[in-house]
């Protein structure tokens, strides 16, 4: 029983994520878009309600003592600038060329969409690749430079620092500060009130990102292997690739399940909402740019160790130095893409 815990645990963990998606429209990429070119914050005030609830289930999983980050990417002492900085880039502007990021690749797939398969194939295979294949040397080299060693001062979480400098109740402040301000933003938002659907898949996608931490933090076998994490998609999609081509899927791990999740919940929503269509490149231009763009994505979301989900929420919910960092990057990347989609470019067409 206890090996079905991971796997299930992430299929129900995915569930909740693409069911919140496709039901509540929840997308980064639009967020950013509605935001920056329409003045409109109300997917970026769910966005921040989402975070905020992560931040509040995943600390206290910690403050209980139940959960231990220290093993997780978020938590460890070493800040590489460079690689989260370069990754963000790229992967906001590859987002912003396919129209979403790499977790709405796999929730427009759930609807039918025959680009996001191909984008998400791309997106894993080059995922693949800059982890340990043909473009892994050049991510060894970019890791080499513009790293910042934050161990003397206490790690680089917030609640690692604050612990480290001034006690347990400063790390509890932290805690409450920053939830409390990415609940201000979304709550101050009187247009976010018209939307109680978008309200209501907020927090489903908050108690997703939660619900990771405590599968894999807290009810998976301790001597299965398993480090501590929560949802993101740009790397368990390189590894599917990898598994589908040499491993049996009954040892789908809870990373590699949640992708199945995600499909499976957005799936659902589409088919009671009757909004399942087949749905393929319009031409040779949109192609070119959805390729290019999950390319992008790839390496981009390997460099900043996570893509909108990854760092955004998952990274944010640690309180890692790192999250905002590679977030405000991919909000710069993204917002460049957009402009140049807006604006046409000899390379791309605009996105539909």
């Amino acid at each position: 029983m206890d090996g079905l815990v991971l796997p299930v645990g992430g299929l129900i963990c995915g569930f909740l994520a693409g069911f919140a998606a496709q039901y509540g429209r929840l997308c980064t990429v639009g967020a950013i878009e509605d935001a920056v070119i329409g003045g409109d914050y109300r997917r970026a005030g769910a966005w921040a309600l989402s975070a905020a609830l992560a931040v509040l289930l995943t600390q206290a999983l910690v403050l209980a003592g139940v959960l231990d980050l220290s093993a997780t990417y978020h938590a460890r002492p070493h800040l590489d600038v460079l690689g989260l900085v370069l990754g963000g880039l790229l992967f906001g502007l590859g987002a912003a060329l396919v129209g979403t990021c790499a977790f709405g690749l796999l929730v427009r797939l759930g609807t039918g969409d025959l680009r996001a398969l191909i984008g998400a194939l791309v997106l894993g295979l080059v995922a693949f690749a800059a982890t340990g294949g043909i473009l892994s040397p050049m991510r060894t080299a970019l890791a080499r430079f513009g790293v910042i060693d934050t161990a003397a001062i206490g790690g680089k979480t917030l609640t690692g620092i604050a612990l480290a400098q001034f006690g347990a109740a400063a790390a509890i402040a932290c805690v409450l500060i920053v939830a409390g301000a990415l609940l201000a933003f979304a709550l101050t938002n009187q247009r976010l009130y018209r939307k109680p659907r978008l309200i209501a898949a907020a927090l489903v996608m908050g108690g997703a990102i939660g619900g990771g931490w405590l599968v894999t933090g807290v009810l998976a076998d301790p001597f299965s292997g398993q480090r501590p994490e929560s949802l993101t998609f740009v790397g368990p999609l390189g590894r599917l690739i990898l598994q589908w081509m040499g491993e049996a899927l009954s040892n789908t791990g809870f990373a590699v399940a949640t992708l199945f999740g995600v499909g499976i919940g957005s799936f659902v929503v589409a088919a009671v909402r009757e909004e399942l269509r087949w749905e393929a490149f319009d031409d040779h231009r949109e192609m070119r740019r959805h390729l290019l763009g999950a390319a992008l994505m790839g390496i981009g979301g390997v460099l900043a160790h996570g893509c909108t989900i990854g760092q955004g929420l998952t990274g944010t919910s640690t309180l890692s130095m790192a999250a905002p960092i590679a977030l405000l990057a991919m909000v710069v990347g993204a917002r460049l893409g957009l402009t140049h989609l807006i604006e046409g470019g000899p390379l791309l067409a605009r996105r539909r």
